[in-house]
């Protein structure tokens, strides 16, 4: 995966500014997929609530905002692969991690920055889990996560995606 420094560095910023208020905060990467590579194009900032809870600190972004998205992605020919989240301490897929991700999809990537993102953009300071049919969400660890994701400083421009005549799904 392809993920554009400057994709990273709006992801990171929008952390660290929620970080600043104590609260966790979520950034989602959209891009293109052409066989097994997905590039970034898209770092989107959903509206989103933060707060504490009884065992820590949450986030939560609305259906109506979500369906948004997808249409919004549906209509650029875009995918959702990833979605990068804060945590104030260490980097670790929590048990509402696993249970409530935005990203769904076999294969998509949950990202977790410490500290309030604090430490910018380091991919080795982060937690990558990738959501795998058989095991869940299955942590990345060491040079798996440099093979995973290739920081680069352009964004190549994203291959024209064929738009179905559809935009609502029957599952919806």
């Amino acid at each position: 995966m392809y993920l554009p420094k400057n994709c990273a560095q709006i992801a990171i910023e929008a952390l660290y500014r929620a970080g600043t208020r104590g609260v966790e905060g979520v950034a989602l990467f959209a891009g293109v997929r052409e066989g097994n590579t997905f590039t970034i194009t898209q770092t989107i900032i959903p509206l989103q609530k933060a707060g504490s809870v009884e065992d820590g600190l949450i986030y939560v972004v609305s259906g109506e905002e979500l369906e948004r998205i997808g249409l919004e992605l549906y209509d650029n020919g875009l995918q959702l692969f990833a979605q990068i989240h804060s945590h104030p301490g260490a980097a670790y897929h929590s048990e509402t991690d696993d249970a409530f991700p935005i990203v769904t999809v076999l294969g998509g990537v949950s990202i977790v920055v410490p500290n309030f993102a604090m430490g910018g953009v380091k991919i080795s300071e982060w937690a990558i889990y990738r959501l795998l049919p058989n095991t869940g969400w299955t942590e990345i660890n060491g040079k798996q996560k440099e093979k995973l994701f290739v920081i680069n400083d352009d964004i190549p421009a994203p291959k024209q995606v064929s738009v179905k005549w559809y935009k609502f799904w029957l599952w919806l």
